[in-house]
């Protein structure tokens, strides 16, 4: 049977050294009566018993077997202390100082401390069968660097089977990286028989485990009083269970446990008639669960994950956070008779079910709360009524959602209140999410950046014309700005800047001249989708062009274009979190125009034009990895204009020559059946319309080969306006 946690009467301890010498005939014992002793490496191993004010001391390589204090001082510096009889180290009114030290019992507590003691131990090891340490009756224990260890002891009992700590009304300090481990439980608080008691456990950059059991259990067998356990964890303490429960309150106990600068994994469960309250202080973190926890305080900086569903009965929220975290298939659902405070709590959602988290208030809610609702690119199921979220008995709680809306795959939901109950309805008008944004964004840009690229063949041919009409080589880096709405009910800002070059050739005809050319260029455009949503598209092309200059100012120009568009997306949802997707795909553009060139008086010339371009470009689907699926059948473009172009050409000195212009043109776009699909939701995606177009320009022949180039460019019209548009160039003639 395990001995007694402590001794109150002297016969017991009569008793007790009797026992020791019948059952251990060859120990040798030494007994101090207000006396001194040494224990110095080579001397006999004996049992100690101190009285009355004597002092033990046991220098670095001494060995003893059992040490027993009453009202003395046991000072232990790099010793070794084994017990094969009852505790290695038992204090009563005494004092002990442990520095590098082994302490072990086969057969009963390794370090017992019990009435009006304390036991300071320092970067040692203390070993016992059933108990580890076990505090008192008043007696207090400091463990610095200190690993402990409870062994089974067969006792299947509240008391038995391995405890690293027991306290009896005693208390325990772990600190500076000490290791408790119990083969059941890690601490073990009780109350002394017939008495209700107090117990503090202070537990500050340590690790507390129980292999088969509990971490920190507080409870009170049915011969004992009430125990009551002020627990502080504190500075990245650690809490280990083989049942899953990091603190356990039953038969009645009671327990206030704060955590401070710890990450707690495990439950906490509170048995019935057993009260606790857990405070989670400033960076704090409980990755668990509750069962019939009486109080729970959140202050700022905390964050409690619910692994399971939990019941709390009063809920005090001080600026921290609980995220339910449930999702598709395991939803959570926090139950508690009173909310009050202030904080933020996370809920997840499974949309196809229509269901989500809930926080369930049976009695009142009050204070401030915020909703954290995990965002996602999937639809909520068709048919389905409102999610509640939060279900409340009345109270005058204020909940609202971060961010001001809840993207729900296509579409934007707001937080409503509906009697004592808050849902997320879809909000009017069919707002999208910014997830749809980016793949609206994305699947109409196609057009832009095609055009842009191909302004600058435009102005190639335009050189052609104004010159001498021999072939070269030449490059344009150009630059573009659009304000693009082109479905969905949102506006986007597309910028581009790019590079194309080539070569062309000419060949003489009897009525004038033709040039041939290849071009190619890259160019890559940045959408701005709002609110830190973007997306981006790099185009890699490769062309054909020409243009036929008659004798008599006509012309003819022509150009092909094949393009590759790499697409991204980059998607900021409202909740902060991001969201990601990407696809290529092709295109093949072609466009013809028609015009002459008036010369006039003075250099001065006009050359009114009319063009037709078009433009296919493969519908691709691909999907964001938030859930989000979309599809597009195509972003063709059918575009023609009419136009015209003042200029005039001046002579230089030195024998070059200065060409500017004027351009103004109207240009409408037919396409109007391109189409996206998000989630299986149909939305229009072109961009179809008249616009206006304005362009100015300039070239400067520096010699008769060389001549650099530039021109300026501004659209407006129904769902389109191009605010800017530079290009900067050169040519060389052979």
């Amino acid at each position: 049977m395990h001995r007694s946690a402590f001794v109150s009467k002297k016969n017991h301890l009569a008793l007790a050294i009797a026992l020791n010498v019948l059952n251990n005939p060859a120990a040798v014992s030494g007994t101090l009566v207000r006396e001194q002793a040494t224990v110095r490496p080579g001397h006999v191993e004996e049992q100690w018993t101190l009285h009355d004010g004597s002092l033990l001391t046991v220098e670095p390589g001494g060995r003893t077997q059992s040490i027993r204090s009453e009202g003395s001082t046991v000072l232990l510096t790099g010793a070794q202390v084994r017990s094969n009889l009852g505790d290695g180290l038992f204090l009563i009114g005494s004092e002990a100082n442990v520095t590098d030290s082994n302490i072990y019992s086969n057969n009963g507590t390794g370090l017992n401390v019990g009435p009006r003691s304390t036991a300071a131990v320092h970067d040692s090891q203390i070993v016992g069968l059933g108990r580890g340490v076990n505090a008192a009756l008043g007696g207090i224990v400091a463990l610095h660097n200190t690993s402990v260890r409870g062994m089974d002891d067969g006792n299947d009992g509240i008391m038995g089977g391995g405890v690293g700590v027991v306290q009896v009304e005693g208390d325990v300090q772990l600190r500076d990286n000490t290791d408790v481990v119990g083969d059941k439980h890690g601490v073990l608080i009780v109350a002394d028989p017939g008495e209700s008691s107090v117990s503090n456990l202070y537990v500050e950059g340590s690790h507390v485990r129980g292999i088969d059991g509990s971490a920190i259990k507080v409870a009170a067998p049915r011969s004992t009083g009430i125990p009551h356990a002020n627990i502080e964890i504190s500075n990245g303490t650690t809490l280990t269970a083989g049942n899953g429960v990091i603190l356990e309150v039953t038969n009645g106990a009671t327990a206030d446990m704060t955590v401070m600068n710890s990450v707690l994994q495990g439950d906490i469960h509170i048995g019935d008639g057993s009260t606790a309250s857990v405070t989670l202080g400033s960076q704090a973190l409980l990755a668990g669960a509750t069962h019939h926890l009486t109080r729970m305080n959140l202050r700022s900086d905390s964050l409690w994950t619910l692994t399971r569903n939990s019941t709390v009965k009063s809920l005090a929220m001080g600026g921290g956070r609980i995220d339910l975290g449930g999702s598709k298939g395991d939803l959570r659902e926090l139950r508690v008779d009173t909310l009050e405070g202030h904080g933020t709590f996370g809920i997840g959602t499974d949309l196809a079910a229509g269901m989500g988290d809930r926080v369930v208030v049976s009695g009142e809610a009050r204070g401030s709360h915020h909703l954290a609702v995990t965002n996602t690119g999937a639809d909520v199921a068709k048919g389905q009524p409102p999610l509640e979220v939060i279900n409340t008995g009345g109270g005058d709680a204020l909940f609202d959602v971060i961010g001001g809306q809840v993207d729900l795959g296509t579409y934007v939901y707001d937080l409503q209140k509906q009697g004592n109950d808050w849902f997320l309805v879809q909000r009017p008008g069919e707002v999208v999410a910014p997830g749809t944004r980016s793949v609206l964004g994305l699947f109409s840009a196609a057009p832009t950046v095609w055009y842009g690229e191909a302004s600058t063949l435009r102005s190639r041919m335009g050189e052609l014309r104004m010159g001498s009409g021999e072939g070269g080589v030449w490059s344009r880096a150009y630059g573009n700005r659009y304000d693009v709405s082109a479905g969905g009910g949102f506006d986007y800002q597309q910028t581009q800047q790019g590079v194309s070059m080539g070569a062309d050739g000419a060949l003489a005809l009897d009525s004038g001249r033709m040039l041939l050319g290849v071009t190619g260029g890259y160019s890559r455009s940045d959408l701005d989708l709002a609110a830190g949503t973007t997306g981006s598209v790099d185009s890699y092309y490769l062309g054909l062009y020409g243009t036929w200059l008659a004798d008599d100012g006509y012309y003819i120009d022509a150009l092909m274009k094949l393009n590759r568009f790499q697409n991204e997306a980059d998607v900021s949802m409202s909740d902060g979190q991001r969201s990601a997707g990407n696809y290529n795909n092709h295109g093949v553009g072609v466009s013809g125009e028609v015009g002459k060139r008036f010369e006039l008086d003075d250099g001065v010339f006009v050359s009114p034009f009319a063009q037709v371009s078009a433009l296919w470009v493969q519908g691709e689907k691909y999907s964001l990895d938030n859930g989000m699926q979309a599809r597009s059948n195509k972003a063709d473009s059918l575009l023609g204009k009419v136009g015209t172009q003042v200029g005039q050409t001046h002579q230089i000195d030195s024998g070059g020559r200065f060409d500017y212009y004027a351009k103004a043109a109207l240009a409408h776009e037919f396409a109007e059946n391109n189409q996206v699909k998000v989630n299986g939701n149909r939305f229009s995606n072109d961009l179809s319309g008249s616009r206006a177009e304005l362009g100015i320009g300039a070239a400067v022949q520096l010699s008769d080969r060389l001549q650099l180039h530039t021109d300026l460019e501004y659209a407006k019209g129904r769902n389109m306006e191009q605010p800017w548009g530079l290009s900067l160039g050169a040519r060389y003639d052979f």
